[in-house]
C-alpha cells in the first residue's frame, strides 16, 4: 500500500508484497515489514539522467540514517531494505 501526502514528481517505490510503502516527505518514503516494523527509508533525488534512489536505515548510536546505498531503480533500493537486515 501506498500512501501519497504531496504532490510529489519523483515515482513512488512499490513494495510488491511484502511490506508497506508510506509517503512522509517530498522524495521521502518509510518502508516497514510485513508486520509493520519500520525497516528504513527509500530517498529519490533528481538526477541528470533520471531519479536516483537511496537506501537508508536508522543508525541507533548516532541517531541518524545511513545510507546502504544508491540505486537506479526504487525496486533495487526495497531489495536493500528487505535483505539488508
Amino acid at each position: 500500500m501506498t500512501t501519497a501526502l504531496w504532490n510529489d514528481p519523483a515515482p513512488a517505490p512499490r513494495a510488491s508484497g511484502w511490506g508497506r510503502v508510506t509517503h512522509v516527505a517530498a522524495g521521502l518514503w518509510r518502508i516497514a515489514d510485513p508486520r509493520g516494523l519500520v525497516v528504513g527509508h527509500v530517498r529519490a533525488t533528481a538526477a541528470e539522467d533520471g531519479w536516483r534512489y537511496t537506501a537508508e536505515r536508522f543508525h541507533l548510536a548516532s541517531g541518524g540514517f545511513r545510507p546502504l546505498g544508491e540505486f537506479w531503480s526504487s525496486s533495487d533500493a526495497l531489495e536493500c531494505l528487505r535483505y539488508g537486515r
